[in-house]
């Protein structure tokens, strides 16, 4: 299986979504065309398989607890990890990619992609969050709006997309700018006593 998909994301990057057929798929992954069928119904199937595969959210295993007790900063650095983890393999930028250059085409499988995947994560993160205040953590509009905790990686993954893969320095600043933002976020009254 895993054999297939890599061979299908090299396809439908370098081919399109609507240009790439099943038994290029087949060839490249080193299969019949009968073989790929064994697995996948249609392209469909293979573009839907890719995106539970490429673009699963980040587990929330090893969460600090949600104690009010526990320092922002611990908390914004286990998320960022976490996050920037999961960008850090080259499949998910491309599909990624693949995602936003085909979403005319596949937008079912983007609103599939929303519903089982962001959908969820966004939840569970909002759940993590709504325990630090029950926990006595201050509220804050990362407690209202967690979707914000994603919007600097979704920055840096578009500019790598259009700029290129930035180099390690460079990403340790973005990393450390999205935790300082989080942290800000976490606890405005650290920003406004500093």
């Amino acid at each position: 299986m895993q054999q297939i998909l890599d061979a299908a994301l090299v396809e439908f990057c370098e081919r399109g979504y609507a240009d790439t057929r099943m038994d290029e798929i087949a060839r490249r992954a080193g299969l019949s065309k009968g073989g790929l069928y064994a697995h996948f119904g249609s392209k469909d199937a293979v573009f839907e398989a890719l995106l539970r595969r490429s673009l699963t959210p980040p587990s929330l295993e090893g969460m600090p607890e949600p104690d009010a007790r526990v320092p922002s900063r611990e908390f914004a650095a286990w998320l960022v990890e976490r996050l920037y983890g999961q960008f850090a393999e080259p499949s998910g930028l491309r599909m990624l990619w693949l995602m936003i250059a085909e979403r005319e085409r596949v937008g079912h499988l983007l609103e599939f992609w929303d519903r089982q995947v962001l959908g969820p994560y966004e939840a569970l993160l909002q759940r993590a969050l709504a325990a630090r205040v029950a926990a006595g953590a201050t509220p804050s509009v990362l407690s209202r709006a967690p979707w914000l905790a994603l919007s600097p990686l979704v920055h840096m993954a578009t500019r790598e997309l259009l700029l290129g893969e930035p180099d390690a320095a460079e990403l340790a600043r973005w990393r450390r700018a999205h935790e300082d933002l989080l942290v800000e976020l976490l606890d405005p009254a650290t920003r406004l006593a500093g």
